[in-house]
């Protein structure tokens, strides 16, 4: 999707477009798919390789991409990593939105304008 300037990207709902895996340590692993054509998977992975790239994750991202999952919005998100996590994640908004950006050109996660009723 793409983003109009007039938007604000606070009021922008990010939803997952990639699996997750939770590791031992309460992080969590991004499971990126290493072809999306499925024909490109079953003939050019190795018999014993995995079918995905493992990109694990800061505890600041674990908890940004653990509650994007097209309900909650990027403000809500950061006000939520805000309470848990205190003065260390400040300025929060300006990283969250930061870490969306880059989640959404990478096209790990899609941007979702909420519908007005």
């Amino acid at each position: 999707m793409k983003i109009n300037k007039d938007t604000n990207f606070l009021e922008l709902i990010p939803k997952r477009k990639v699996g997750i895996e939770k590791t031992e340590d309460n992080k969590v692993k991004l499971l990126i798919p290493r072809f999306k054509n499925k024909l490109a998977q079953k003939y050019l992975i190795p018999k014993f390789q995995s079918k995905h790239i493992e990109a694990k994750l800061d505890e600041y991202g674990s908890t940004c991409i653990t509650l994007s999952n097209g309900e909650r919005n990027i403000y809500e998100i950061a006000k939520i990593m805000k309470e848990q996590f205190g003065e260390k994640i400040e300025p929060v908004y300006e990283r969250v939105s930061k870490y969306f950006g880059m989640m959404h050109s990478k096209g790990f996660v899609e941007l979702i304008e909420k519908e007005e009723n």
